[in-house]
């Protein structure tokens, strides 16, 4: 990032490995300068000016089941992330930090974001395709079984078996929209604890919470305009946009957040709205 590495503690695969994804290929302007001082956009923002300035780590789900086809959208939609988070745990980095990406719209300029694969969450009505990525084995075990549309190596890690963390599917209300959802895997939540904790690091604006109600329970729903502008912290793109569900109901908070901290002792909690 802004000419230095960091440390994750995880495997990450840059845009400039084999093998990796890389966003500044395309001739669509999918990514932009994050703003300087003053709004200044002829040079690059110094480290200390995004630590200072970046404080939100956005989360979503792809929505495509795998992160070679969450890529491919974006690229053909015009929008981009930092990061991509795939099945079997591999994180992908698309772009430099420094970069804006077109990810979550009000929050782009002060924002990290990821995409981590996840078919994504429907309305009970709608669940049928969830059927068409898992399978329920007799011993109630359930698989991520990608279509063969994804092709015969889906993932970069060879011979890959996925299974959701929780075997049943997960039902909840998101933007006061009830939904159901089958949870991320165990490789991906390893992994997003270490890139949480170790965003925190590079950008201690990023504090180790995610919005919470009075009683300290998830806000399940978009924040106001007043809200996410003193947020600063993790925080699903449902909170910007009340049309957004990801990364659904599904998703554990709690466990992320606590994890996160343990890896970085240097955790802090935000202002809640």
């Amino acid at each position: 990032m802004a000419g230095r590495r960091f440390h994750t503690g995880t495997r990450v695969v840059t845009w400039l490995e084999p093998g990796g994804f890389n966003a500044y290929v395309t001739q669509t302007p999918l990514y932009g300068r994050r703003p300087s001082p003053g709004g200044r956009r002829d040079r690059d923002p110094t480290l200390a000016e995004l630590q200072r300035h970046v404080d939100q780590f956005v989360l979503h789900y792809d929505g495509g089941g795998l992160s070679r086809i969450c890529f491919e959208v974006l690229q053909k939609r015009g929008l981009s992330v930092h990061f991509l988070l795939d099945v079997d745990g591999t994180i992908y980095q698309t772009l430099d930090l420094q970069e804006r990406a077109w990810h979550a719209g009000m929050a782009n300029d002060r924002s990290i974001g990821v995409e981590i694969a996840n078919i994504g969450a429907y309305a009970p009505r709608e669940a049928g395709i969830l059927d068409k990525w898992y399978q329920r084995g007799p011993a109630g075990q359930t698989r991520l079984v990608p279509p063969r549309t994804a092709g015969v190596a889906p993932v970069r890690t060879p011979g890959f078996q996925g299974r959701p963390q929780r075997p049943e599917r997960i039902r909840g209300r998101i933007n006061a929209r009830e939904l159901v959802q089958y949870d991320f895997t165990p490789q991906q939540y390893a992994a997003l604890i270490k890139l949480t904790a170790a965003l925190h690091q590079v950008f201690p604006g990023i504090a180790l919470d995610y919005p919470r109600d009075q009683r300290g329970r998830l806000v399940a729903g978009k924040l106001t305009d007043a809200q996410l502008a003193g947020f600063r912290g993790v925080l699903g793109h449902f909170h910007i946009d009340a049309n957004k569900y990801d990364p659904g109901p599904a998703f554990q908070w709690d466990p992320v957040i606590a994890r996160a901290r343990r890896e970085s002792p240097s955790a802090h909690t935000p202002d809640q709205p």
